[in-house]
């Protein structure tokens, strides 16, 4: 009987001992913390120049003297890669059936300064001219 007497006063001593804490120190934080974004961002413009260079739409003609640097061999005739002076890069397709006057259709090799006049059409990054007259 001492033994149950014992172990009532303990459990009961731990059960007012252990409900003195005191509840009003906790503080009560927010769950979200707002933050303020102080990055200063730059929103003066900037001058961009022209390109000096400018590309000739589809369809118009022009004439153009330059460095051949590829042939590419085809079926009726020859696309030659030209590069001229001002930096520009063309591919001109030479064929006898897109020439004025079929007697200027001549085979052109690389290193050879051409000078030719033809429509232009772009496809997709590059500026194809078929050539009308070659010299």
């Amino acid at each position: 009987m001492k033994k149950v007497l014992l172990t009532i006063s303990v459990v009961s001593a731990l059960a007012v001992t252990a409900c003195k804490n005191k509840k009003g120190d906790f503080i009560e934080e927010p769950a979200v913390v707002e933050y303020v974004d102080t990055t200063a961002t730059d929103n003066t413009e900037v001058a961009v120049p022209e390109p000096a260079v400018s590309t000739p739409a589809d369809g118009d003609i022009i004439t153009v003297n330059g460095k051949v640097t590829e042939i590419i061999m085809g079926k009726d005739g020859y696309t030659a890669r030209l590069y001229l002076p001002t930096g520009e890069q063309y591919s001109a397709t030479i064929s006898i059936p897109n020439m004025a006057n079929p007697k200027e259709y001549r085979k052109v090799k690389e290193g050879d300064d051409i000078t030719i006049t033809g429509e232009v059409t772009h496809i997709e990054n590059d500026v194809l001219i078929k050539v009308t007259s070659l010299k």
